[in-house]
């Protein structure tokens, strides 16, 4: 076997240079999604008043014209509220001196890890073989080796093998080629999937369950959550638009809590936070595009909420990443079930016939204001 001897160095924490030269990492975390939100907001937003891709429109002009009640402005104001305290909160919160492992220490430890973890495992392995045949033959327990492996215990093989493998951090530990690999696979790529899976994890978890807790509880919708949902209509930069009650409690303190607790640094923060607001405008987009890469996680993204989001669909689908919680806890309703389907083409027709009564009254108007001026002249 190629062997590799590997020193580890000493174990310092240290810091590493900033990703832009401009701005300090303890920074990225609330500046990026701030960044991405209105970046992608502005291309759904040319798309929508270009009436570019209008086969993948999930709502007609009636609709929009009909049904929301918050203007785009008040729209954009509230959202830009809702960045500044979230901006401001991260501000206050960020950690500005990080300090890390050295690469090469990090890999190394992975490795060194990886060792003690096969030692431990070969070692209940044998433990095991010792014992499992009386077990399954039903020999005699006075046998010798079966009443030493009773009495001894895994300790007798776990010890040596242990503390063969807990070096001093200070000496040249050899490891095979194959070590090194996993371990530099752990630490540059497993662990940090790991990381973000969990992130993604505890994220949902927490949005679904404050979601709904802000449906359920009338005083909370009626008076805080009640504001979202004025857009029946959903367009990119609508996503954002919420109370301020809501926004610090649950975007300012409870998310980056959840990004905390998965360990995530700050640039991985900022990243996770990039991909979390893609996810949210585009799922506030207004359009089912092809190939969307938020259907990963939740198959139909766009239409999944974009369900909630009508008058008869408030109930259910209230998961922001994946589609997890609500099918366990029975508030999963799919956008192709027939009713809902049926519910949408009754809805297309009413704002059809709301537009068109509008036009006919507007008419009216028009006309009468003409014979009057006509009768004074």
């Amino acid at each position: 076997m190629n062997q590799t001897t590997s020193s580890l160095p000493p174990p310092r924490l240290e810091s590493r240079d900033s990703l832009l030269p401009f701005l300090a990492d303890h920074h990225l975390p609330y500046l990026v999604p701030a960044v991405f939100y209105w970046v992608i907001s502005f291309v759904f937003h040319v798309i929508n008043t270009q009436d570019l891709l209008l086969k993948y429109k999930l709502h007609t002009s009636a609709e929009d014209l009909t049904k929301n009640r918050a203007s785009r402005r008040d729209v954009i104001k509230f959202a830009l509220i809702q960045q500044a305290a979230q901006c401001l909160l991260g501000y206050l919160t960020a950690d500005d001196n990080e300090r890390f492992m050295p690469p090469e220490y990090a890999v190394t430890l992975w490795a060194q890890r990886l060792r003690t973890m096969d030692t431990v495992c070969s070692q209940w392995i044998r433990y095991a073989a010792d014992i499992v045949p009386w077990i399954i033959y039903g020999s005699d327990l006075s046998e010798p080796t079966f009443r030493k492996a009773m009495v001894e215990g895994p300790s007798k093989y776990l010890v040596g093998g242990v503390t063969q493998t807990l070096v001093n951090p200070y000496d040249p530990v050899p490891f095979s080629t194959m070590e090194m690999c996993i371990g530099k696979a752990m630490y540059w790529i497993l662990y940090p999937l790991f990381q973000y899976i969990l992130a993604m994890v505890l994220a949902d978890t927490f949005q679904y369950f404050t979601h709904r807790a802000f449906h359920v509880n009338k005083w909370l919708y009626k008076h805080v959550h009640s504001m979202h949902h004025d857009i029946y209509v959903p367009f990119a930069y609508g996503a954002f638009y919420n109370h301020p009650l809501e926004t610090i409690p649950i975007d300012g303190i409870g998310f980056p809590m959840c990004l905390w607790l998965a360990g995530l640094d700050n640039r991985q923060s900022a990243f996770f936070g990039a991909i979390w607001t893609f996810k949210t405008v585009v799922d506030h987009c207004g359009y089912d595009l092809p190939y969307n890469p938020c259907n990963i996680v939740c198959p139909d993204s766009v239409l999944f909420h974009d369900l909630h989001h009508q008058t008869w669909g408030m109930k259910y689908n209230f998961s922001v990443y994946g589609a997890f919680w609500d099918r366990v806890m029975g508030t999963a309703w799919s956008p192709h079930d027939s009713k809902a389907q049926a519910k949408y083409q009754k809805g297309k027709a009413v704002a059809e016939s709301k537009v068109v009564e509008a036009r006919r009254q507007s008419s009216l108007a028009e006309l009468n204001i003409g014979e009057s001026t006509a009768v004074s002249i």
